[in-house]
């Protein structure tokens, strides 16, 4: 009550409650007459933690167990393809397209791109996957090759070269692949990979740098108008819809021109799956296949024919 008999607020009463009160009082009960100190706070804290324990346990691992039932395959998969991967660089300095390129050249017949094909096969069952396409999306890749006998060929993303020597060893005389990688060292080794397989120069060219820079110089220094086959093997999708874009502003693209996208079933080709199948100006074409060395793990290809 104020000095007029009136009920008024005093200077202090709006002003929100102390810390130590408000934990107080989130932990139970009224406010002691004498305030507890924060060592019995907090161990008041932890005898309910105590409490709750139980119960989280019992609706947490039935949870657990569940993820680890379903995805065990690739936690396992990512312990030896990506963390032991990771540690053995580290440790040596020698990267895993390198790890694997030593491999094919101690274990393959030199000159034989079969057999350098399968060699890279070999080592990533038993030991690091280095390359994003694997036998069957390969058998994909030749059947597309065979089919259009393509005079000029363009590949983003080279990785380990083995997508490259899928395409290059089934080209015609006098056609040749341009195949961009944007690490310089993951570029030697795939160039090495592919003069081990028997190919030469004249049938293809690496070049080394990302997408926005190299794709407006193909034409003045390459001296290519336009390709026949396209093939857009960069990460996980995330950069076909970008890489499309670039190669139709440069006028790379032309009637009849066919791109081959792969790994289209992760999130990040969703926009370009969306984009491609509603425009008018292609012909889309989807083959389901699995992961590389993955058969648990669905994964698919789409073909564009541009009408």
């Amino acid at each position: 009550m104020g000095v007029d008999g009136n009920d008024t607020l005093s200077d202090c009463d709006w002003l929100p409650a102390a810390p130590d009160t408000a934990l107080r009082r989130i932990l139970g009960g009224d406010e002691p007459e004498h305030p507890r100190s924060q060592t019995e706070l907090l161990a008041s804290l932890r005898a309910k933690l105590k409490m709750w324990l139980p119960f989280l346990a019992a609706v947490l691992l039935p949870v657990c167990t569940a993820l680890v039932s379903r995805y065990h395959r690739r936690l396992i998969r990512f312990y030896h393809q990506r963390f032991l991967s990771w540690l053995r660089t580290r440790l040596t300095g020698i990267s895993r397209e390198e790890r694997a390129f030593r491999y094919v050249l101690m274990n393959s017949t030199h000159g034989k791109a079969e057999s350098v094909l399968s060699t890279l096969d070999e080592w990533c069952c038993k030991f690091e996957c280095v390359t994003n396409t694997g036998p069957e999306k390969g058998q994909i890749l030749s059947s597309v090759v065979q089919r259009l006998t393509p005079v000029s060929v363009l590949q983003l993303g080279t990785c380990c070269g083995y997508s490259a020597i899928c395409i290059t060893r089934l080209l015609i005389p006098g056609a040749k692949l341009y195949t961009l990688e944007q690490d310089p060292q993951t570029a030697d080794v795939a160039e090495e990979m592919m003069l081990v397989a028997g190919l030469k120069h004249t049938q293809f060219q690496v070049i080394t740098g990302s997408a926005p820079e190299a794709i407006p110089r193909f034409k003045p220094l390459l001296g290519v108008e336009t390709f026949d086959f396209v093939f857009l093997s960069r990460g996980q999708g995330a950069d076909h819809l970008r890489d499309l874009r670039l190669l139709e502003n440069e006028r790379l693209l032309c009637k009849g021109s066919v791109i081959l996208a792969n790994s289209v079933t992760h999130p990040g080709a969703a926009a370009f799956l969306h984009s491609v199948r509603s425009d008018p100006r292609y012909l889309t074409s989807f083959y389901p296949c699995s992961a590389p060395y993955e058969k648990d793990i669905p994964d698919g290809m789409e073909e564009l024919a541009i009408l």
